[in-house]
């Protein structure tokens, strides 16, 4: 192994060393990498084929002389592809991630941005604005008076308001003529339940695994984070700075989406858990609600087709993910036993 000098005189590479100096036309010149040596640049002769010249100097392969001779320039090139693809790759790489790294910064800022905005809404303004929705709701639906169905539902959902985090909301219930048996809740505490929930085939845990998760809507006040973070990272961050008449503009202006659209799947997640968690507390069984869901999941099969006159009252999305969830929940609860008994109210 001789160390020593590389240089181009004319069209050659010319090597010197103390004891040798060897020299190489470009046009019989060979350029590969040799990974063994760290990805040195290997230069050889095929008429010496006892001799190779290696270098780790990249800037090499840059030089005017083998540029401009287009036997070594095209081994350049084709050295060079791969490993120019793979920078790229890695760049993109980067910048995908960096990218990717900056939305996931946004998006929990303007969660945490969010869920304080809403925090700060007066329990008084969203109970002007729920009494708002309700009014318009009650017109569009069949709002009826039945003495059997209200005696159900008061029965069922009596213990579970005893147990759910004390607010300012005056919980308001309605009963709506309607052959599904489904529950729907606006701000301010007005829930819907529909009749074919309160007819006997469906137990008081059901129904009030209905009223507990859409309570838990209410509780948490999905609706208002939804149209805030629906706004955009921009729009939230000027509301955020500035003064809380943005805030009840960017509301009033969309309210109808606390109407006329469903929650995303995280919000029906979490109304879930937060259900969950009332029932659980009030006593009352929790597998009413598993139970309901699975009836749910039943009826979507059979009627895939079926689209409701009240998008509000459809059954929400990704039903059994929400079944396997809670069935987990109910298989690590520690407590099973002592749950109340509702009296039997079907000849009521």
């Amino acid at each position: 192994m001789e160390e020593g000098r590389l240089s181009f005189e004319g069209w050659r590479l010319v090597f010197r060393s103390a004891n040798l100096a060897l020299e190489i036309p470009l046009t019989r010149l060979k350029i590969s990498w040799d990974e063994a040596r760290d990805g040195a640049i290997c230069f050889t002769d095929p008429t010496q084929p006892s001799w190779s010249i290696f270098t780790l100097d990249q800037d090499i392969l840059k030089h005017r002389a083998l540029q401009e001779q287009a036997h070594t320039r095209n081994q350049i090139s084709e050295l060079q592809a791969p490993r120019e693809l793979s920078r790229r790759l890695v760049l993109i790489v980067a910048v995908v991630a960096g990218f990717a790294l900056l939305v996931g910064m946004v998006s929990v800022l303007t969660g945490i941005m969010t869920r304080s905005l809403v925090a700060g809404i007066p329990a008084r303004w969203e109970s002007q604005l729920g009494d708002e929705l309700a009014a318009d709701m009650k017109a569009e639906v069949s709002v009826i008076e039945s003495p059997k169905l209200n005696a159900r539902l008061t029965n069922a959902v009596t213990p579970l308001l005893q147990a759910i985090p004390k607010t300012a909301l005056q919980y308001k219930f309605y009963i709506v003529k309607d052959f599904r048996p489904n529950a729907f809740a606006l701000p301010g505490g007005h829930v819907f339940v529909t009749s074919a929930l309160l007819e006997t085939n469906h137990p008081p845990e059901e129904i009030v695994g209905a009223v507990a998760h859409e309570l838990a809507h209410v509780q948490l006040r999905h609706g208002f984070r939804k149209i805030i973070s629906t706004a955009g990272p921009y729009l939230v961050f000027r509301i955020f700075v500035g003064s809380s008449s943005g805030l009840f503009s960017l509301l009033g202006a969309n309210s109808e989406v606390l109407v006329s659209q469903s929650y995303s799947q995280d919000y029906e997640l979490e109304a879930d858990a937060a259900g969950w968690d009332y029932l659980v507390k009030a006593r009352i069984d929790p597998r009413g609600l598993i139970s309901l869901l699975k009836k749910f999941e039943a009826e979507q099969n059979q009627v895939k087709s079926f689209r409701p006159a009240v998008q509000a009252l459809s059954s929400h999305p990704s039903t059994a993910k929400r079944i396997r969830i809670l069935e987990t929940k109910w298989n690590k609860l520690k407590d099973k036993s002592g749950f109340m008994k509702f009296k039997d109210d079907s000849s009521g």
